[in-house]
């Protein structure tokens, strides 16, 4: 697995670009820069089973403190390309 302090960089498309890692992000109501913050806050990964061994699940927090998983290819040098993401549901407390 790559360092955890691994990434700093991140490739984005095209803002207009249709289909593109932006937009996709932006489907789901997360920006850019708040999917980047989550690299510079204390967070969990581990690669994706399902995917190629390059392509990782983030579990990490914004600087506001919202709670996301991101999916992401490790591109190498501290370049990470971000897939998609969605919002993390707060654990439940036992009763």
């Amino acid at each position: 697995m790559p360092p955890k302090t691994g990434w700093d960089r991140f490739e984005w498309d095209n803002a207009n670009k249709k289909n593109g890692n932006v937009q996709h992000l932006r489907d789901h109501g997360i920006e850019p820069d708040e999917a980047e913050e989550c690299f510079f806050h204390d967070y969990d990964y581990w690669r994706d089973e399902r995917r190629y061994d390059d392509v990782y699940l983030l579990d990490g927090r914004t600087s506001r403190g919202r709670r996301l998983c991101l999916v992401f290819q490790d591109k190498g040098n501290g370049l990470a390309r971000i897939f998609t993401g969605w919002d993390l549901q707060p654990k439940r407390k036992k009763k």
